[in-house]
């Protein structure tokens, strides 16, 4: 009986998926969906036999996934993963069948799997994953998730779920650590040595010790609450890194690392710029670590890797160098200005905002994000608004210190990718989600690049 409703599971996901891109959509979730009614066991089923590392945080999943990606397609290795972004279960469904035949069985026995932290502990629970990877936590779509320590207990509630999982975490996140300190899964923790900022963040996500309240301090800080934190009052601490970035030599186009992993030391190349991918590479090579990949050639390997799909992805639109960078959170829009600042050459940046379910309906975040340090170092003759809460978006950056005479807002995708193609020097996007699916998705077709899901 379990044999048929598998059987009728993988035939109803397949054929969803087939007449839906038949009709130009997507087709990454709603097959799974049609395939859990059927059977809502079947991604424990599907999942019995193959390896997964799963991950998973605020920021920087995606990117992290592709890594490992890259990783795996330097080594020749066979895999698959749900590259298209589709982390919800039922994504994480299709993936699976499509992946196997129509018994279940599966063809590639090795997943990279990104998923959302809502839907984290079910999947951990089917999937039993060999590794879990957490980035880091900051508020985020505090509509959905709620308060960024509720979104804490609930990964915790997942890695609950797989006790011989191996834990890849951020020691430098003190609420992604935390994950790690009171279980007995082995950890492997990685974290930034060589980066120290004065500057405190506006808004702190975890300033208050998990264990009794204190206020935190830091030997060292790299940004937002990330850094060397410690608490005064009971010796709580950031774990020693297993992995860790002793030093950092940071440029517009990427980072130069000097490795530690034990006692051995070595430089390590990441192709993306921003302090941000530097973790996310420390945490693609613990996973790689935990997994048991070749370390020496993953690491490598990331001197080649591109942009994940709107994450600080290039493309070249009608001859304008256009560079997508998601921001939807204020501790991610902070490095994304962050970037912006840094780029010595002049260009035109454009902001669009939604406020869509999949962005949290709620977009007062831009207010906590810092763009009064980005205006107080930049002026722009150009700059545009695009989005839901275009108008919103034009406010926060007048408040900020931007010039609204040079603030052009766009009513409509045509005439945003019109701008972009006649800027007449490079564009920096910075939309949040759904915003940002729509803007790739026309600003690509144009490029030449194609639909992700494709």
């Amino acid at each position: 009986m379990k044999t048929i409703r598998v059987f009728i599971a993988c035939l109803a996901c397949r054929l969803s998926r087939f007449l839906i891109r038949l009709a130009g959509r997507g087709g990454t979730a709603m097959p799974g969906k049609v395939a859990l009614r059927l059977y809502p066991g079947l991604l424990a089923e599907l999942g019995k036999n193959v390896q997964t590392v799963i991950v998973t945080g605020t920021n920087g999943k995606t990117t992290t996934s592709g890594m490992l990606r890259h990783m795996l397609d330097a080594a020749g290795a066979e895999y698959f993963s749900n590259r298209s972004g589709a982390n919800l279960v039922s994504g994480i469904t299709a993936e699976f069948a499509a992946n196997a035949d129509l018994l279940g069985r599966p063809r590639a026995k090795l997943a990279v799997i990104e998923c959302d932290e809502g839907h984290f502990p079910a999947a951990v629970k089917a999937l039993q994953p060999k590794v879990i990877l957490v980035t880091n936590l900051f508020r985020d779509q505090l509509d959905r998730y709620g308060e960024v320590t509720h979104t804490r207990d609930c990964l915790a509630r997942g890695i609950a779920e797989a006790k011989n999982a191996v834990l890849c975490l951020n020691a430098d996140c003190s609420l992604t650590a935390s994950l790690g300190m009171e279980v007995p899964n082995p950890v492997i923790y990685y974290g930034v040595d060589g980066v120290s900022s004065d500057h405190e963040a506006n808004v702190s996500d975890a300033p208050h010790c998990l264990r009794c309240g204190e206020r935190y301090a830091y030997a060292r800080r790299t940004y937002a609450h990330l850094g060397d934190w410690y608490c005064p009052r009971c010796g709580l601490r950031r774990p020693t890194p297993a992995l860790a970035a002793k030093t950092v030599e940071a440029s517009s186009s990427g980072s130069r690392v000097l490795l530690a992993r034990g006692e051995k030391e070595t430089g390590l190349t990441v192709a993306l710029p921003a302090l941000y991918n530097v973790y996310n590479a420390l945490a693609a090579l613990a996973a790689a670590d935990g997994m048991g990949w070749d370390f020496d050639s993953c690491a490598v390997s990331l001197a080649g890797f591109n942009a994940a799909f709107g994450r600080m992805e290039t493309m070249k639109v009608g001859g304008t160098d256009t560079r997508v960078v998601l921001v939807k959170n204020p501790a991610g829009c902070d490095r994304a200005l962050e970037y912006l600042a840094s780029l010595t050459e002049d260009v035109m940046p454009v902001f669009c905002l939604n406020d869509n379910v999949n962005d949290g309906t709620d977009i007062s975040w831009v207010w906590d994000a810092d763009y009064e340090s980005l205006f107080a170092q930049k002026s722009y003759e150009r700059i545009g608004v695009f989005g839901t809460r275009a108008e919103d978006m034009r406010l926060r950056l007048k408040y900020a210190g931007a010039d609204d005479g040079a603030v052009e807002s766009y009513p409509t995708l045509d005439a945003l990718a019109e701008a972009v193609k006649s800027a007449g020097k490079p564009v920096v996007v910075l939309p949040n989600y759904t915003a940002m699916l729509a803007v790739r998705d026309k600003l690509s077709t144009i490029a030449g690049k194609g639909r992700f899901w494709e």
